[in-house]
């Protein structure tokens, strides 16, 4: 049995393989990560810590 590997999308919650991570701009201490599809898509994004919201 394989085990999944990656990390979980923000905006989506899924998780995936093929993402960026990044800190909020807002913030600056929460990690962000946004999978391919959602940040192709501009699927908006919100920090859990300040709110801050993006495309």
């Amino acid at each position: 049995m394989s085990g999944l590997r990656g990390k979980v999308c923000v905006s989506c919650g899924r998780l995936s393989n093929e993402y960026v991570e990044f800190k909020c701009p807002g913030c600056k201490e929460e990690t962000m990560i946004r999978c391919r599809s959602c940040r192709e898509k501009h699927t908006k994004y919100k920090c859990s810590k300040c709110g801050t919201e993006g495309p």
